[in-house]
């Protein structure tokens, strides 16, 4: 019963802010958006990707955009400085509203600009371009500790270099599941029902059902923060209640973003993401006190 909150917290909470970085600095070259952009995008056809690179390239500069874009630069330097719970939280509240405002910036451009670019597309290939811009930043933080465990070594003439070797491979192991590898083909469902229920999970995490859920889960979490060790276990049966409750909220929610699914698909596709966040789960590490960000912060908001 606990293996769902790993899905929709991987799948529909609030993301990692690595899609801060890049959004804050490509803003002096266009030809760093085109960087930006993956050769391709599963689910995506070679004309209406053409459509969305040249529209991506050519609203990169607009005015909107570019404000949001410093906005929401803006905001993750003041997060540098937050303080406490309650300012951290205030602080992702802040960030993902500005990424929502650039999110709507980015489509209300690309859609002016070139009509018949379809809008399912766009956020596909906004959510690859998250994707690639994420794992970006995850090599270059690992090249950055690789050389700060160089210069210690160096620094440390007189400690064997086995000693520091131990704990490079560590960051590895805390790799999290992907968005990207968690919403993979399902061996025996198609290519369309995938990228049905693809857009349907983006829509389902405005479902009020679904976000009801999500907050009474992170209530829950918050005050198992600080309980003992006792109050814990009495917690654990609340725990499973809320889980069983948010899994039955997210498939209601997809099933009606997507009433085209045969519920026998539905429940294929989620055992399979089920099976396999459980699987990420054992090899992730067991401390994981930070909130986690949404993977689709490209997804549409109303």
């Amino acid at each position: 019963m606990r293996l769902f909150p790993l899905l929709t917290l991987a799948l529909l909470s609030a993301f990692v802010q690595a899609a801060d970085e890049p959004v804050a600095k490509p803003a002096k070259k266009s030809v760093r958006a085109n960087a930006a952009l993956p050769e391709s995008v599963p689910g995506v056809s070679d004309e209406q990707y053409a459509k969305i690179r040249r529209a991506l390239m050519l609203t990169f500069g607009d005015e909107k955009i570019v404000a949001a874009r410093k906005h929401l630069a803006e905001i993750k330097e003041h997060g540098r400085y937050t303080n406490g719970r309650n300012e951290a939280e205030d602080h992702r509240r802040d960030a993902e509203k500005a990424r929502d405002e650039m999110v709507k910036a980015t489509l209300d451009a690309v859609l002016k600009l070139d009509p018949s670019v379809d809008k399912d597309a766009l956020v596909l290939t906004l959510n690859a371009v998250e994707e690639a811009t994420k794992k970006r930043g995850q090599e270059a933080m690992q090249k950055i500790r690789e050389k700060e465990a160089a210069e210690a070594r160096l620094a440390k003439k007189d400690t064997p270099e086995t000693k520091p070797d131990a704990p490079a491979a560590k960051p590895e192991e805390a790799k999290p599941i992907t968005p990207a590898q968690l919403l993979a083909d399902v061996e025996g469902v198609s290519a369309e029902d995938m990228k049905k229920f693809r857009l349907a999970a983006v829509v389902a995490q405005k479902d009020p059902a679904v976000r009801e859920a999500k907050a009474k889960q992170l209530e829950l979490r918050k005050q198992a923060e600080f309980a003992s060790a006792d109050e814990k276990k009495g917690l654990r049966a609340d725990f499973e209640a809320l889980a069983a409750d948010l899994r039955k909220a997210n498939l209601a929610a997809v099933s009606k973003a997507a009433p085209s699914l045969s519920k026998e698909t539905l429940e294929k596709i989620m055992e399979t993401i089920e099976e396999r966040a459980k699987a990420a789960a054992k090899k992730a590490p067991s401390k994981a006190t930070k909130t986690p960000l949404k993977p689709f912060p490209f997804g549409e908001k109303k």
